[in-house]
């Protein structure tokens, strides 16, 4: 019996600093550590990722998306040919096969996305790839080792995103702030604004005010072609319920906005975290023949994402991956063929004691004359 493997990765990193910065020798280098939280999220209750927008959001939680899974996705969908479909279906996997996040939302110099067979040695593809999009700056954590023994539809479908967005002026970072009666490290603009640098005002377009508890505003930062947008607002019932009411509410305002002042406030509290998640929803769905994966019973063995994330004062990075291994239900990996153990032509018996290296008894058996008949053979 065969297996087939099918791996789908989605390592992602964006990074909202200035994408024509070239401090970092790597995207790892635009990380600091201080305040770091590493964990994986099944140990943090408060915290969940989306697989998709459109899934239901926990007002109460802290609630992460972030598009490469999709980008990885899209890619496989790419190389089988058709939408991935499964024996039976939970409904991200429709929300995903809408692929309704795609590399046209993208700007192509910020991104790698790869699928192929591990026949085709897809991971050097994809290092390939990476060299020559990011000039070796890339840090990937979830590249898989090569397959010692492929099999014909084992594949890998990888995304990696980067983008760098830094604020022209580092905000002040303000000495003291609460988020719901907790004190946290924030940047902005709460003491001694008439000393602070104009242009640190300017980076602030206010897009809507309703109220101190309802808001939306975008800071500007050197990269003119990505908005880094906040909104205090009520959510939505999902992730892209409250996303669409944003972008409506900015829409409605007809490109009009204005800049903050020495009277008005500004606190942001800063984030550092390295978050992992498995997706125990899309863990073990079977996957049904397709037009270029001709086999059945592949299942989901894994799928996995992680992301990193930091904001404060200079601005903020991202960077998140996420993989998808699917293995053949039939057979384990590697697992060799079946032994057929037929005696049905000349062979040799041998009788011996155990602690003796000659046996008492030998037979060649060369025809059948001496075996018992068969039911069939009685006539």
């Amino acid at each position: 019996m065969k297996s087939f493997y099918f791996t789908l990765l989605a390592p992602v990193a964006l990074a909202l600093f200035a994408s024509s910065a070239k401090a970092a020798q790597s995207h790892a280098d635009a990380f600091s550590d201080e305040g770091l939280t590493k964990a994986d999220v099944a140990s943090l209750p408060n915290t969940q990722f989306l697989a998709h927008p459109d899934l239901p959001l926990d007002k109460d939680k802290n609630v992460i998306w972030c598009g490469t899974l999709q980008l990885a996705w899209n890619s496989a969908i790419d190389l089988v040919g058709e939408k991935l479909q499964f024996v039976t279906q939970p409904p991200v996997v429709d929300l995903l096969n809408q692929e309704d996040f795609t590399s046209a939302d993208l700007d192509p110099n910020c991104y790698v996305a790869v699928a192929d067979f591990e026949k085709n040695h897809v991971e050097d593809k994809i290092r390939a790839a990476l060299q020559k999009t990011f000039g070796g700056a890339a840090s990937p954590e979830l590249i898989p080792e090569p397959e010692k023994n492929p099999q014909p539809y084992d594949f890998v479908a990888y995304s990696y995103l980067f983008k760098n967005l830094q604020f022209a002026k580092p905000f002040a970072k303000n000495t003291e702030f609460n988020f719901e009666d907790h004190p946290v490290k924030s940047f902005g603009f709460l003491e001694r604004k008439s000393s602070l640098d104009p242009a640190i005002f300017l980076q602030v377009r206010i897009n809507d005010y309703q109220s101190p508890d309802d808001f939306i505003i975008t800071l500007q930062t050197k990269a003119t072609d990505d908005d880094l947008i906040l909104a205090k607002i009520a959510p939505g019932a999902t992730m892209q319920e409250t996303i669409t009411s944003v972008m409506q509410r900015i829409a409605a305002q007809n490109g009009h906005w204005e800049n903050p002042g020495t009277r008005d406030s500004l606190a942001v509290p800063d984030l550092n975290f390295d978050l992992k998640k498995s997706f125990k929803e899309l863990v073990g769905l079977n996957l049904k023949p397709g037009p270029n994966i001709k086999v059945d019973n592949l299942v989901t063995e894994k799928v996995e994402q992680l992301v990193r994330f930091q904001l404060n004062e200079k601005g903020a990075v991202l960077k998140s991956e996420a993989v998808i291994q699917m293995v053949g239900a039939m057979a384990m990996a590697n697992e060799p063929p079946p032994y057929e153990l037929l005696f049905d032509k000349p062979f040799l018996i041998l009788m011996k004691q155990a602690k003796s290296d000659k046996p008492y008894f030998a037979m060649w058996v060369g025809n059948s004359a001496l075996l018992i008949p068969g039911l069939s053979d009685k006539n």
